[in-house]
C-alpha cells in the first residue's frame, strides 16, 4: 500500500487535549502505572483501496482510506514507547511490542498499511515494522512529546 509514505501523514490536533502539559526531557518509559489516566493506543491496518468490511476514513476532501474494525496492535501489546529519529531527521514514535503485538503485526498483508491512534485520534498513516517493534512517523519534535506525554502521563510528574 503507498498512502503516500513521503509526508503522507495527517496529523489530527492532540494540542487540544495537550495544551497545559510541560515539556519532558526523558524520551524512553515502559508501560506502567496509571493505565486509567493514559491515553489508548492502537495500531489498524489500513488501505488505501476499497477492502470489504474496512471503514472508509475521509482525511481530505480528495483522500479517503479504509481501515479495519478493530486494531492489530493495542496498549496492552505495548513494552516500551520511544521518541526517536533516524538518520534523516524525521521523527517517529516507537512502539516496543510483546510477542503476541509481534505475531500480530506479522500475520498483517503486506499490501497494507497502517493507521495509527493515539486516544481515539489519528495520529499517523506512516507506519513501518521493525524487528520486534512498531514505529509510526509523526510530523515533529512537539507532536511526539504530546503523544508521549498523553500516552505516559506519568512522565510529566517526574
Amino acid at each position: 500500500m503507498k498512502i503516500s509514505r513521503k509526508l503522507g501523514l495527517v496529523i489530527l490536533p492532540l494540542a487540544v487535549a495537550l495544551a497545559g502539559c510541560n515539556t519532558v526531557k526523558k524520551t524512553e518509559s515502559t508501560q506502567a502505572a496509571a493505565p486509567a489516566q493514559a491515553a489508548s493506543v492502537d495500531v489498524y491496518t489500513a488501505s488505501d483501496k476499497v477492502i470489504k468490511g474496512f471503514r472508509p476514513f475521509q482525511l481530505s476532501e480528495k483522500q479517503t482510506i479504509y481501515v479495519s474494525p478493530t486494531p492489530v496492535i493495542t496498549r496492552a501489546n505495548l513494552t516500551t514507547i520511544n521518541h526517536v529519529r533516524d538518520n534523516q531527521g524525521r521523527t517517529f514514535i516507537k512502539l516496543g511490542l510483546n510477542p503476541a503485538g509481534v505475531e500480530a503485526l506479522s500475520k498483517v498483508n503486506k499490501q497494507y498499511g497502517y493507521a495509527t491512534t493515539i486516544g481515539g485520534q489519528l495520529a499517523s498513516i506512516t507506519g513501518v515494522k521493525q524487528g520486534s517493534d512498531f514505529l509510526f512517523m509523526v510530523r515533529d519534535d512537539a507532536t511526539a512529546d504530546s503523544i508521549m506525554k498523553a500516552v505516559v502521563p506519568q512522565q510529566a510528574a517526574k
